[in-house]
């Protein structure tokens, strides 16, 4: 995480140079003391300053976050998140964080090719095979909702096609493991808005599953609801489409739910 901001990488460095400095003045004022218990004070110092550091680093990462799912601030969070990228990063987990929070904010904005482009440029080198196949299967779902969102089929299809072939391997690799231990996967809400697209309807219930919990971050949910209101278009229930877009047009009409909303709407009959 230290990575993501090097201010708090540089604190970390001097902070920890200025303590073992210091301790290193110990045996001049204090002649006999033990060099052992120099050690340790020298590595709890180090790593208390680390913990700190780290901290700070993850409270800063978490309200850029908070920035874009919550409160909804796509360009703010891109002017401070975009610069993450140029950033060498040798934790795969943090690499791929980056770019996964990115396009999502691409995607709320719109913009579905810049998502897709830099979904399709990630390089896995995850050396497990339950990592890289989770890697895999993280980028395929956001791939897939692009996709969608752009009313693709073919490359949705293509899409699904991947994100449920690795669901199948990781269910298969959780079969091996304790029952307390097994991770599930889900791809309701993929499966859902193909089903949107291909068919014309789709399961309102399922869809509206994904939102009902307080917790739901503002952003998953506004665009979850964009769909929602499209199926309940679909089966001719204006009023309770028109309830429903004009909640996203007031919290996002500079976003693309919010203007995708808007259009909706002013196509609903009188």
């Amino acid at each position: 995480m230290l990575s993501l901001f090097p201010r708090f990488k540089t604190r970390f460095l001097l902070w920890s140079g200025l303590s073992v400095a210091c301790l290193g003045l110990l045996p001049v004022l204090t002649p006999g003391i033990s060099l052992y218990i120099l050690l340790i004070f020298a590595i709890i110092s180090v790593f208390c300053i680390f913990v700190s550091q780290y901290l700070n680093a993850a409270s800063m990462h978490s309200r850029q976050l908070n920035r874009l799912y919550n409160q909804l601030d796509v360009e703010g969070f891109l002017k401070e998140y975009e610069p993450h990228l140029s950033v060498k990063l040798n934790n795969q987990n943090l690499y791929l964080m980056v770019r996964l929070h990115l396009s999502n904010a691409y995607c709320a904005q719109g913009r579905f090719e810049d998502a897709m482009n830099l979904l399709s440029s990630i390089v896995i080198q995850e050396e497990k095979r339950e990592a890289a196949l989770l890697a895999r299967f993280t980028i395929a779902s956001n791939l897939c909702y692009c996709a969608e969102q752009m009313n693709n089929l073919p490359a949705a299809k293509a899409h699904l096609n991947d994100l449920l072939r690795y669901k199948k391997e990781l269910e298969a690799i959780q079969t091996t493991k304790k029952p307390k231990q097994r991770i599930t996967f889900s791809t309701e809400l993929n499966e859902q808005c193909f089903k949107l697209l291909s068919t014309g309807k789709a399961d309102i219930e399922a869809l509206k599953t994904q939102v009902q919990q307080n917790n739901t971050q503002q952003l998953h949910r506004i665009t979850t609801s964009l769909w929602i209101a499209r199926a309940l278009l679909a089966e001719k229930n204006h009023r309770e489409a028109k309830e429903l877009l004009e909640k996203i047009v007031n919290l996002a009409p500079n976003l693309y739910p919010g203007k995708a909303a808007a259009e909706m709407l002013s196509a609903l009959p009188k």
